[in-house]
């Protein structure tokens, strides 16, 4: 056994010995990073976000124009009233690229993101809605007990809407809603019979539906980063798609992320990866629609799909 006395000369150097090794781990945990990346920058709130809005997916077969109609009119008027820095870019509008009223799809109907994005990037959009009415169906429940069963009727709605950011394509937030309307036997059968039938209820009740998704993808715009891309070269210069008509002027300053490498994902969607910085560009030119940059300090021109974030 160590004597007591010996043990209190041995204890010290010991603790220092174990705060050294220590103090060395964490030192090499930590070491900052060489290189700049997406998440050292913090973004701007200097402009606007360009929100594009792809037609409504309507896959429900009851319900005539009533529910689509209130369930659009409320989904935008909440986006509108709850993402106050955006602008939104709805299909049928002179403005509007024929993209967001016919998108590229997959295979299966789902949505080709990956290619939708590269559309919207190239018109300075920031972010892509989906909504979609994936179903109005007629439902009945047996009610009561023994010489007092019924049968109840009612209109199932189920809606849903998803937002993704077009620079890497990845889904940002994804929300979906299920609730119904009791309606009478009357009605019911009606609607067996093909009759479109007005109802009331339904309507509020698509309309709070449409609302509720609106407030929730307004919720990931807010949250969301302004970010922009090089949509081409001129002149050895890069262009972005984004002017004056979201707040970009001459002088402004973005760093540059490479944005060469690619992730396929399980279901077969790619999505871009922003890396490290490469360089940084001033803004020389502005149009509505557009603007122009050079590179910083005699740095190289970067390539189309170089990802821009706002210099704070």
């Amino acid at each position: 056994m160590i004597a007591a006395s010996r043990l209190k000369t041995i204890l010290p150097a010991l603790l220092a010995a174990a705060l050294l090794i220590a103090g060395c781990g964490i030192a090499s945990s930590y070491r900052p990073a060489p290189q700049k990346t997406i998440r050292d920058f913090s973004g701007s709130g200097k402009y606007l976000k360009k929100v594009g809005v792809v037609a409504l997916l309507n896959n429900a077969t009851l319900g005539g124009q009533q529910v689509p109609v209130s369930y659009m009119r409320a989904f935008l008027e909440s986006i509108n009233a709850e993402a106050s820095h955006a602008v939104l870019v709805i299909p049928g509008r002179n403005e509007a690229s024929p993209f967001l009223m016919n998108p590229p799809r997959a295979a299966n109907g789902h949505l080709n993101v990956f290619t939708l994005s590269g559309l919207a990037r190239q018109e300075g959009m920031n972010f892509l809605v989906s909504p979609l009415l994936m179903d109005v169906r007629l439902r009945t429940r047996d009610t009561g007990f023994w010489f007092f069963k019924d049968v109840a009727y009612s209109l199932q709605v189920q809606t849903a809407a998803a937002i993704y950011d077009t620079i890497t394509g990845t889904r940002l937030a994804l929300g979906t809603l299920i609730d119904e309307v009791d309606i009478d036997e009357y009605e019911a059968q009606r609607i067996r019979n093909g009759e479109n039938v007005i109802v009331d209820s339904l309507e509020e009740v698509v309309e709070e539906m449409g609302q509720s998704l609106g407030e929730r993808m307004a919720e990931a715009i807010n949250e969301g980063k302004w970010l922009a891309s090089v949509v081409a070269l001129k002149d050895g210069a890069c262009v972005i798609g984004a002017g004056s008509d979201v707040g970009v002027e001459t002088g402004d300053r973005f760093a540059v992320l490479d944005a060469s490498e690619m992730l396929t994902g399980l279901d077969g969607q790619r999505y871009v990866v922003p890396g490290v910085k490469i360089g940084e560009i001033a803004i020389d030119g502005v149009t509505p629609g557009q603007a122009s940059g050079s590179p910083v300090s005699g740095g190289t021109v970067p390539p189309v799909g170089s990802i821009l974030v706002p210099q704070s």
